[in-house]
């Protein structure tokens, strides 16, 4: 129970809230491991060049929003594990959660009405569909 936790973030406010309730966990249970985890989707482009100096930017884009969550912890003197890996979110989250053996998997939900959530889906719904374990969703402004 809460002795290794996954948070996904993407930099959102729901994401933001997601780690913030992971950070008052943390404090309940000092001796739970975070794992902060930021999975970036590179667009398909036919030219290698250009695919390289985007999946560059969005690798650079993804460091800085684990960075910007894991200093919330840093400020409180709490280490984090920080990861970030391209490939389609929800499957990454979920795959990575199951290969470290996480308990739970933090993700904030991206605040959509159920005709939003079908029509364009969400990452956080594609996870609590797909995890093998509980998910745990935050939203800030639902």
């Amino acid at each position: 129970m809460f002795n290794k936790v996954l948070v996904a973030t993407d930099g959102s406010d729901n994401a933001l809230a997601a780690t913030k309730y992971a950070l008052n966990l943390k404090r309940h249970r000092p001796e739970a491991k975070i794992i902060l985890i930021n999975v970036y989707r590179i667009p398909n482009l036919r030219e290698y060049d250009v695919n390289v100096s985007v999946e560059g930017a969005f690798r650079k884009r993804g460091e800085e929003v684990v960075n910007e969550a894991a200093a919330l912890f840093e400020k409180e003197n709490f280490s984090v594990e920080k990861v970030c890996v391209p490939g389609d979110p929800a499957e990454v989250i979920c795959r990575y959660a199951r290969e470290q053996e996480c308990d739970h998997i933090i993700i904030g939900a991206t605040g959509q009405n159920r005709l939003g959530a079908l029509l364009f889906g969400s990452v956080a719904r594609k996870v609590t569909l797909m995890a093998d374990r509980p998910v745990i969703l935050i939203c800030s402004s639902c």
